[in-house]
């Protein structure tokens, strides 16, 4: 069973995809923060503040589809003070306007150069619309941090691959007891998943979405 799963966590990776985003897409609701537009000189995003704080928060949506497992979110930044930093990494869901989930949280605790490449393994299910959010601690108004490249990885269609490849399992333990037993392997001990596996399965995933 352990070579079974470890050949099932290749399969997926081999199947995950890298979605590569802007810092353009970062906004904020905190009028204390300002986003500065890249130029000849600063390519990346420049985030400022007109207050110092620890809690300065950044936004972007992510593009993915429901059903997509997120692995790791990368995110490369510069600073000019050592000082100030980006301290969390976060995974939101929301559904209504008034309440959002948090779905994963990776705090950044050790000390980084001052241009580095943040990474958040994380293991995370797109089911509703999902945000990606950005917590700095500013020590003073002259500082700034930079944003360039934000890199998602992916599983596409996650659900659905994890459903299909337990029915194949649940097939070989069937097929691997009957042969135990000395019983000949029937036709529907040799099936992969049909078309009305799919179409239930994805029905099911339908009827959960009205809910």
């Amino acid at each position: 069973m352990r070579t079974k799963k470890n050949r099932t966590h290749k399969k997926l990776l081999l199947k995950q995809k890298s979605l590569m985003l802007h810092g353009l897409g970062l906004v904020t609701g905190d009028p204390t923060i300002k986003i500065g537009y890249p130029f000849l000189f600063h390519p990346g995003v420049q985030i400022t503040v007109t207050e110092p704080g620890e809690a300065k928060w950044i936004y972007m949506m992510l593009p993915l589809s429901k059903g997509d497992l997120i692995t790791e979110v990368k995110v490369a930044y510069s600073r000019t003070d050592m000082g100030s930093r980006i301290s969390l990494i976060r995974l939101v869901e929301q559904r209504v306007p008034v309440s959002a989930t948090v779905l994963h949280d990776e705090k950044i605790d050790k000390q980084t150069p001052s241009s580095f490449i943040l990474s958040a393994p994380c293991r995370v299910s797109v089911k509703r619309s999902t945000f990606l959010k950005l917590c700095m601690n500013f020590i003073n108004t002259d500082d700034m941090i930079e944003i360039g490249s934000i890199e998602i990885k992916y599983i596409p269609e996650y659900e659905s691959i994890d459903y299909i490849e337990k029915i194949e399992e649940k097939e070989e333990k069937r097929k691997m007891q009957a042969l135990e037993i000395g019983e000949p392997p029937s036709e529907a001990l040799h099936h992969k998943p049909t078309l009305a596996d799919i179409f239930f399965f994805n029905k099911l995933k339908k009827d959960k979405q009205f809910q």
